[in-house]
């Protein structure tokens, strides 16, 4: 797991979370819609955000770093938090 790409995965997303909580959610608030569906525009905004900076922060899919590409945009759109508990887990044995 590439730590770097990482640091800036979880700067990145916490940059999307501000962004839909201070943008994309009073306008969501005044048009009544319902609030279930922000988390999918979150996702979405930050999975293109992901795309558009080309981080890779899982180069263990060397024959394919597009593969890596896409988890990271996913990771990046799911949350800061999403993020963390992914790097928390401490490997165990079975």
């Amino acid at each position: 797991m590439n730590f770097e790409a990482l640091a800036l995965s979880i700067a990145a997303a916490w940059l999307v979370m501000q962004f839909v909580e201070e943008i994309i959610k009073p306008f969501w608030d005044k048009f009544e819609l319902d609030s279930f569906y922000l988390k999918y525009v979150a996702m979405a905004v930050g999975a293109v955000v992901g795309w558009f900076t080309g981080l890779n922060a899982f180069p263990v899919f060397a024959t394919a770093p597009v593969v890596g590409q896409v988890l990271t945009s996913l990771a990046i759109g799911l949350g800061p938090s999403f993020i963390y508990n992914l790097v928390d887990k401490q490997p165990s044995l079975p």
